[in-house]
């Protein structure tokens, strides 16, 4: 049981911490090369799956509270001094950090 807890926590963090450059390309002033840049990938592809993985564990319940603490979680961590390389190398870092774990949320 408290894998399971450790782990939806590593799956909000990484969401939390890539949300900030993955919401950018659906902002209509994004600037275009932000849009192509390798960081705007890298977030994309860590917040997804993350996503994925909240909900293909345990249910849309367990799966959507990940997913809303990890939208809080980005919301503070946006007020933060980190960079976009700091904040995509922890999501990365915790994203690893759940498949390491290997529980199911």
């Amino acid at each position: 049981m408290p894998s399971d807890l450790l782990a939806a926590l590593f799956l909000s963090l990484a969401m939390g911490f890539s949300f900030s450059r993955f919401r950018q390309i659906f902002l209509a002033t994004t600037d275009h090369a932000i849009l192509l840049s390798p960081a705007t990938a890298l977030a994309s592809a860590i917040s997804l799956s993350s996503a994925i993985m909240a909900f293909s564990g345990d249910g849309i319940g367990i799966g959507a509270a990940i997913t809303a603490l990890g939208v809080a979680l980005a919301v503070v961590i946006g007020q933060s001094a980190l960079g976009t390389s700091a904040r995509l190398a922890l999501a990365a870092a915790c994203l690893f950090a759940h498949a390491g774990l290997g529980a199911s949320p």
